[in-house]
C-alpha cells in the first residue's frame, strides 16, 4: 500500500498516536511512514518515553496519596481505641459503683446481734468494715428453716452512699440465720445468738495440744491474759495424761479463780487430745514468806470438765423447758458454733462471765 503520508502530517499526528487516540486507517497509514522513516520514528519513541519530571509528579502524587490513607486509617485506629477504652472504662464504672458484688460476710461487721420480742424477732446492725464500701438491695430468704441475708457491695459514690443497715429478721419456723447465704456467716441457731468469737474459736481448735502456736491462738482468743495477767506455758506431751499447763505471775481475787474455770472447760473442748488443763497462781493475802510458799496450783480434767457440763445441761433444760443435748464429752461442745455457744452460755450462768479490761 502507497504511504502517501508526509514527514509533517506523521509529526502532526505523532500526539495523538502515542495516547492511542488515531482511528484504524490513520493508525495503520502511520505505521506505514515510521517503517521508512527514522527521524519520525526516533520522534515518536521520544514522545513515548515518560520524561523524568512526569515519573516524579506521578511519585508525588502515590506519596501524597498514601499519606493520606495512612492518615485517615491512623485517625481510625486512635478513634477506635478511644472508643474500646470509654467502653472498658464505662464497664468498670458500671460494675463497682452500680452492680457491685454479692456480699461477702467478712466485709460486714455486726454491731447488734439481739433477739427482740420474745424470742420471736431478731435485731442485727451491720456496718461495712471498709468506708469505701456501700451496699444495697438487702432482702432476705428463707428455705427450709434457714434464713439468709443478701445484699450487692459497691464501692461508695454519689449513686450508693450508705454502708451500715438495721433490720429485723422473724424467726419463727426458723432454725437459723446467715449473713451472705450459708456459705457465709451463722448469725443465729437453735435460739442461740453465734458471737464471732464463737466462730472464730470454733475455727482454731486442734486436734494436738502439742501443737504450741496453735495453743497460743486460742489462748490469744479466749483473751486469758488481759483477764488474769501475764502467765507462761508449759506443756505435758510426753505421756497421758496430756497437760497444758498455765503459770500465773499476779496475785489472784477470788473471782480471778471462777474465770480462770471459765477459760479451762474451752481450753479443754478445743484442743482434741487435751486430758488436763493445769494452773498455779498466788491468792492475794497468801500465807507464807515465799512466793512459793504462796503458790496455788489445780488442775481441771477434761473428764470432770465433762460431768459438770452434763449436770448444767440437765439444769439448763429442765428451768428453760429446752431439749439441749447432754453431750457425754466436753470435746464434742467445739464440734459446732451452736454446740460451742450452748456451752459459753452454761458457763456465762453458772460460773462467772470474765470482764475484758
Amino acid at each position: 500500500m502507497k504511504n502517501d503520508l508526509t514527514c509533517g502530517v506523521v509529526r502532526d499526528l505523532l500526539p495523538s498516536y502515542v495516547e492511542n487516540l488515531l482511528g484504524e486507517e490513520s493508525k495503520e497509514a502511520v505505521d506505514r511512514h515510521l517503517e521508512t522513516c527514522p527521524e519520525c520514528r526516533e520522534r515518536k519513541e521520544d514522545m513515548a518515553a515518560p520524561t523524568g519530571a512526569e515519573e516524579t509528579a506521578e511519585a508525588a502524587k502515590e506519596v501524597d496519596f498514601l499519606r493520606r490513607v495512612k492518615k485517615g486509617a491512623v485517625k481510625k485506629i486512635a478513634l477506635a481505641v478511644v472508643c474500646t477504652a470509654l467502653v472498658l472504662l464505662g464497664g468498670i464504672a458500671m460494675k463497682l459503683f452500680v452492680i457491685g458484688t454479692p456480699l461477702q460476710a467478712q466485709s460486714v461487721a455486726v454491731v447488734a446481734n439481739e433477739v427482740q420480742d420474745g424470742g420471736n424477732m431478731l435485731f442485727l446492725s451491720l456496718t461495712s468494715i471498709s468506708s469505701g464500701d456501700a451496699f444495697y438491695g438487702w432482702e432476705q430468704e428463707t428455705v427450709d428453716g434457714v434464713t439468709s441475708i443478701y445484699a450487692r457491695r459497691v464501692t461508695v459514690s454519689p449513686f450508693c452512699r450508705v454502708g451500715d443497715a438495721q433490720m429485723y429478721v422473724p424467726l419463727n419456723f426458723v432454725q437459723e440465720v446467715w449473713l451472705g447465704g450459708t456459705s457465709g456467716r451463722l448469725l443465729w441457731a437453735g435460739g442461740q445468738v453465734i458471737t464471732q468469737e464463737t466462730l472464730d474459736l470454733v475455727d482454731a481448735k486442734t486436734l494436738y495440744c502439742g501443737d504450741a502456736p496453735a495453743l497460743g491462738h486460742i489462748a490469744e482468743l479466749l483473751k486469758i491474759s488481759q483477764v488474769l495477767g501475764p502467765y507462761t506455758t508449759s506443756l505435758h506431751t510426753a505421756e497421758q495424761p496430756y497437760v497444758w499447763t498455765l503459770e500465773f505471775q499476779e496475785e489472784f481475787e477470788k473471782e480471778d479463780w471462777k474465770a480462770l474455770h471459765y477459760f479451762t472447760y474451752q481450753m479443754l473442748a478445743l484442743v482434741g487430745n487435751l486430758d488436763k488443763v493445769g494452773y498455779t497462781y498466788e491468792p492475794v493475802n497468801a500465807e507464807g514468806r515465799t512466793r512459793e510458799e504462796r503458790i496455788r496450783e489445780g488442775s481441771v480434767s477434761a473428764e470432770s470438765a465433762s460431768k459438770l457440763l452434763a449436770r448444767l445441761t440437765k439444769k439448763y433444760n429442765e428451768e428453760h423447758h429446752t431439749d439441749w443435748p447432754v453431750h457425754e464429752s466436753v470435746k464434742e461442745y467445739a464440734e459446732s458454733p451452736l454446740e460451742y455457744q450452748r456451752m459459753v452460755t452454761l458457763l456465762k450462768q453458772n460460773i462467772i462471765y470474765p470482764v475484758m479490761t
